[in-house]
């Protein structure tokens, strides 16, 4: 696949109660946060999309796309930028998972087979949902969902075409920490303690 077939889109559009901030604005080994999910997207993806409620974020010369339905969380957030999208193949990460591995992006977009949804899983029902890739397609599923105010994505992982792919220490990649997610300010204290 052609990486301008491919568009990435960095969710940064919380609302960070936990950590007092805008989470993508804050410095984790000497960049911020957007711009480590950006760099990441950047290896495989033509295009990039920031999904942001702020004008925080316009110092990176991206498209920063708002939600159109406020309060819809990250599924809004995807919703709202896959509209925007001008590519069939996205891949969405969000800005607080800066632990994330190119080639486990790489791997996403290797499975084809007409899936809507190729999201990373760890058994059960735990999945990646923030991390994954979201053909255009889903755009009129999230919509069905949001009208009904059920923001959880995994949800609609059984209406839509989903290939869960499995995380495991099989992979040459995998690292325990792959998706540490930074909610606080204790979260990127302790991210920073342990890789100085």
């Amino acid at each position: 696949m052609n990486k301008d077939e491919i568009t990435g889109i960095v969710l940064a559009g919380g609302k960070s109660s936990r950590m007092g901030t805008d989470k993508g604005l804050l410095d984790f080994n000497g960049k911020k946060l957007v711009e480590i999910a950006v760099g990441l997207l950047s290896q495989v993806c033509g295009n990039i999309i920031i999904s942001a409620n702020s004008t925080n974020y316009d110092f990176t010369d991206y498209p920063v796309v708002k939600d159109i339905y406020p309060n819809s969380g990250p599924m809004g957030g995807i919703y709202s930028a896959l509209k925007e999208s001008t590519t069939k193949h996205n891949l969405v990460l969000s800005c607080d998972m800066p632990l994330i591995k190119t080639a486990l992006l790489a791997d996403l977009l290797k499975i084809r087979n007409d899936f809507e949804v190729i999201v990373p899983w760890h058994g059960d029902q735990k999945f990646e949902p923030m991390c994954a890739y979201y053909h255009k397609n889903v755009v009129a599923v999230f919509y069905e969902f949001i009208q009904q105010s059920n923001f959880k994505i995994p949800d609609t992982f059984e209406t839509l075409r989903t290939y869960k792919f499995e995380i495991n220490n099989k992979l040459d990649y995998y690292t325990k920490e792959l998706f540490f997610n930074v909610n606080s300010k204790n979260d990127l204290s302790h991210l920073n303690k342990k890789l100085s």
